[in-house]
């Protein structure tokens, strides 16, 4: 019997590097491959969405950063460990192609798949190469891009696949946007996977502002800090607005498809998804994000005409108010910004990186 190729996918952190490589992972099973995971602590939280089929390896990641001196011993004890632990995997399970999409736990197992001289590739979601991507770079044979073009090191090989979303969401029904003129209206409000406490304060701010009238026919669904969720739910409680507040919604695709407005971080996945469901957009960037990625993420967004971008450091209730009316109080606006979103949407962006995998496990794309 013919031993299935296998892919190894290295991604941690942070949903912003798991939901594309669970994305991949199922594209991968379904063309017969055996799928290798190997991530971290915080990643693993994520991996429960991905195939059931999947070999998973869990790792203690290290950040290095040279502005905490007394860590980076640690920090270079645990890469080792890592890269010791990623050459077992490659002797066990002989990958034919690596991908990785960012973090920490994806360095071991791209620096194994350069020694040993297997295939790789590197996905960016932002439009800055994050740490790892950018040290491997002008390793790798190719790095897969979100956006075009991305901030790189000159001489790195580079291609336009776009970010895909995850599993769970591209299944959920999209619907052509339409701003009712009575009724109830869906603001939702993503503070990302580390929630956002400055939507926790300038959300309610902004809401008390607003006329009464498109005030009550709010309905809030906001992610938050859970240590912020009681206080949220007591403001809009006095403010008579009905409300679902949690830390985490693991239904984020119907959340989405739901919406008549989204405010949000602007990480590549959260934009990638509203941008999939065809929803108007304000981007709160958060301020001095690695390499300003979101900052870039949602200016990109905003010049395609497809978001709001709005800077934290400047935020106040009254310009969120403002910015909350012009579109749920304006419906010419509000379908415009739908349109342009929907636009600039890519949900074939699994299928183009799963043929450039494809490719580069082949050794057709950009042998280094």
């Amino acid at each position: 019997m013919r031993k299935k190729p296998v892919l190894l996918i290295a991604a941690g952190g942070t949903g912003g590097h798991m939901f594309p490589a669970q994305a991949l992972a199922w594209e991968f099973e379904k063309v017969g491959w055996k799928v290798i995971l190997v991530t971290d602590l915080r990643g693993e939280k994520f991996s429960r969405e991905f195939p059931a089929s999947i070999i998973k390896f869990v790792q203690i990641s290290a950040t290095l950063r040279f502005r905490d001196p007394l860590r980076i011993p640690r920090a270079i004890f645990l890469i080792l460990a890592s890269i010791i632990k990623s050459f077992q995997v490659f002797i066990k399970f002989k990958p034919m192609a690596v991908i990785g999409f960012g973090g920490y736990p994806s360095f071991g197992s791209i620096f194994v798949a350069k020694l040993l001289d297997v295939n790789t590739i590197v996905h960016e979601q932002n439009a800055v190469l994050g740490r790892v991507n950018k040290f491997f770079s002008k390793r790798v044979n190719v790095v897969a891009c979100s956006y075009w073009p991305t901030k790189a090191p000159i001489n790195a090989t580079m291609h336009f696949t776009g970010n895909p979303i995850r599993h769970d969401v591209m299944t959920v029904q999209r619907n052509i946007f339409s701003l009712p003129l009575t009724g109830p209206l869906n603001l939702i409000v993503i503070g990302g996977s580390q929630g956002a406490s400055v939507f926790s304060k300038v959300v309610p701010e902004a809401l008390k502002i607003l006329p009464e009238k498109l005030r009550n026919r709010l309905r809030v669904i906001q992610q938050a800090r859970k240590e912020d969720c009681r206080i949220l739910e007591e403001h809009y409680e006095k403010l008579g607005v009905e409300t679902r507040v949690k830390d985490f919604f693991p239904d984020v695709g119907k959340i989405f498809a739901s919406a008549h407005l989204v405010i949000a971080r602007a990480g590549a996945s959260t934009i990638s998804e509203v941008l999939f469901f065809g929803k108007p957009l304000i981007l709160v960037p958060i301020p001095h994000s690695f390499g300003d990625h979101q900052r870039l993420n949602a200016q990109r967004i905003a010049e395609l005409g497809a978001a709001i971008k709005l800077d934290q450091d400047n935020l106040t209730g009254n310009q969120l108010a403002e910015k909350i009316k012009s579109i749920l109080g304006n419906q010419k606006f509000a379908k415009k910004l739908a349109l342009e979103a929907s636009k600039n949407s890519n949900p074939q962006a699994i299928i183009k990186l799963k043929d450039l995998v494809l490719k580069v496990a082949e050794g057709n794309f950009g042998a280094k």
